[in-house]
């Protein structure tokens, strides 16, 4: 038996009450320190996250953020698993994302990480303009450690909003202060694309690409931007083996099925 429950029932005076020691609304049991409670859950949710148990590290990190309203780390932690679990099992639940990284800035308003966050939970509920206004300041912001991730969400927002000058400029920036930023040369490529300036969107997607690591050399999406754009300026060839690349990657995502009914086009 937990020790827990021992001191519960050492407080019960009667057997019909044995069922459990009463517990306010966050679930800390009766005298127990709500900052350690949450402490101790929040650690449980770290080591399941570490191993991969998205659902357990869920109901350990909700339990931390119910237990002490001030554990700003907590709410935000819960906040990037609702977005895990929609990158990983498809199950997209931004409102309760957006309530947990709101409460995550309430409890710490100097807290940047969560403040990025929400910016970007904003973006997916494709409420641009709330985004915008979050991350510009964090972009601009000279104690943030990862500007050019705000930068780059910032121009993520515009480029959704339907605004390239405003995405180009933002792009611009984090792709100067990590150039080897291939999501921001993609995004970058789209904007130009955007404006009609095709030698400029295939400049970039072309940059996208080039690093070294694996992780830009398989940017699937830039294969397919890049053989779009040279199929759309004549450049059929080109196009195809961008198409071709891009299906070869994988044929099952969307993207790769665009390739591959484009590589079909392209006599």
């Amino acid at each position: 038996m937990r020790m827990s429950s021992l001191v519960c029932l050492a407080t019960v005076a009667l057997p019909l009450l044995l069922g459990g020691c009463p517990r306010p609304a966050n679930g800390v049991p009766a005298g127990a320190d709500p900052e350690k409670v949450s402490r101790a859950e929040f650690d449980l949710a770290q080591d399941d996250w570490k191993h991969g148990r998205l659902r357990s590290a869920m109901e350990h990190a909700q339990k931390a953020s119910s237990a002490d309203d001030s554990h700003a780390e907590a709410h935000h932690f819960v906040a990037i698993l609702y977005m895990a679990l929609c990158q990983i099992e498809n199950d997209c639940r931004w409102d309760e994302a957006e309530k947990y990284a709101r409460k995550a800035v309430t409890a710490d308003p100097e807290y940047r990480p969560a403040k990025h966050t929400l910016g970007v939970v904003l973006i997916q509920e494709k409420k641009y303009d709330e985004a915008i206004v979050i991350l510009r300041p964090l972009a601009e912001d000279i104690i943030y450690k990862t500007p050019e991730l705000a930068w780059y969400d910032l121009g993520g927002a515009h480029l959704e909003k339907g605004d390239a000058d405003h995405a180009i400029e933002a792009l611009t920036k984090a792709v100067a202060l990590k150039p080897s930023f291939c999501w921001a040369n993609y995004r970058l490529g789209l904007a130009w694309e955007k404006k009609g300036m095709f030698g400029k969107a295939e400049e970039e997607l072309s940059n996208a690409v080039e690093p070294m690591d694996p992780a830009c050399r398989n940017l699937q999406d830039a294969y397919e931007a890049r053989g779009r754009i040279r199929e759309k300026t004549g450049k059929r060839d080109l196009a195809k083996h961008d198409y071709e690349t891009c299906a070869r990657l994988s044929m099952a995502t969307p993207i790769g099925k665009n390739c591959v009914e484009g590589y079909k086009r392209i006599p």
